[in-house]
């Protein structure tokens, strides 16, 4: 077997991947996300995409509540970056943090 055949065949047996999810990609699928997605959150994510996705509302709708203090969340500012918690975004909501049989 020639080296390039071996490592040919290795790279056939390596573990399998797992999808992986990206913040933007939430809730495309149905439109939507879903109180699983929220929680499959890191535990601090930047203001945009995921806030206004999740409150149903525009980006821009989105800036607009912020500033006119209209958002029941406060995002911290570090820098020119929003940053929410997700804990504060699920509280938000009325989202438990630990997911509901079955769910």
């Amino acid at each position: 077997m020639t080296e390039m055949a071996r490592l040919d065949d290795h790279a056939e047996t390596e573990r399998p991947s797992t999808p992986r999810t990206s913040i933007t990609s939430f809730g495309t699928d149905s439109g939507g996300i879903t109180a699983a997605d929220l929680r499959l959150l890191p535990v601090a994510f930047p203001f945009d995409p995921v806030v206004p996705q999740a409150f149903g509302i525009s980006r821009s709708a989105a800036y607009r509540a912020l500033a006119a203090g209209q958002l029941p969340i406060t995002p911290l500012r570090l820098g020119r970056k929003l940053i929410v918690r997700r804990a504060d975004l699920l509280a938000a909501l009325g989202i438990d943090e630990a997911p509901e049989r079955g769910e």
